[in-house]
């Protein structure tokens, strides 16, 4: 009897001891496999992605927009939309044009069932291939092997619009806004000063993005 017993209180201690370390271990992979998908296999280095996570960088970007409510704005790179929602409180309607389908669709059920659903229009594809359609202020968290490229591809943008807000790698900024007489002051600087008054807003750290770039913003 005293080993039945023996027995059965093993049986009765161990299994649930097993159970919870069994679910432990499905919770805890189920927890890593959601992390994988939300910061994991989303990204893709190959187009410079880094996704801006500090709401207070986020918000500082589309006060210095100074948006208006009948604004359209052409957003490049959303990402997963941190900068879209707060852009899309302050003007009428967003474009936003996004390289990565996985990217785009994140960014669609951000905003589903919400009253900024209608406000947004996402356009899946290469910028620097697309059709670009009439916007008032361009915003964009941009690709940084995409830089020059871009900005030209927006002084050349016709009708003009009222300003862009763009974040670069700090160095390629600084010599957008280099004066004669600065050792940054280069061909860049020049042309692109010829179609523009250009500012310096703000400095970004690289702890801001997720994963982190290499460089300053």
């Amino acid at each position: 009897m005293p080993k039945v017993v023996s027995r059965k209180f093993n049986q009765k201690t161990e299994r649930p001891s097993k159970e919870k370390k069994d679910e432990k271990a499905a919770a805890s992979a189920s927890a890593a496999s959601a992390a994988s998908r939300a910061f994991g296999p989303l990204f893709n280095k190959d187009l410079g992605q880094h996704i801006l996570k500090n709401p207070l960088v986020a918000q500082g970007i589309v006060d210095k927009a100074y948006l208006r409510p009948t604004d359209t704005v052409l957003e490049i790179g959303p990402g997963t939309g941190n900068l879209t929602v707060k852009i899309l409180e302050k003007c009428k309607k967003v474009v936003a044009v996004e390289m990565d389908p996985r990217l785009a669709a994140e960014l669609q059920k951000r905003v589903h069932g919400t009253p900024d659903q209608k406000k947004l229009e996402i356009m899946i594809g290469d910028f620097m291939k697309a059709k670009l359609p009439y916007f008032d202020v361009c915003i964009s968290n941009t690709p940084y092997q995409i830089s020059s490229v871009l900005v030209f591809k927006l002084l050349e943008h016709r009708p003009v619009f009222r300003s862009s807000v763009l974040m670069f790698q700090r160095e390629f900024a600084l010599r957008l806004v280099a004066k004669p007489g600065d050792s940054l002051y280069c061909r860049l600087s020049v042309n692109v000063q010829l179609f523009a008054k250009v500012e310096h807003i703000m400095k970004v750290g690289k702890n801001n993005f997720r994963p982190p770039p290499q460089v300053e913003s």
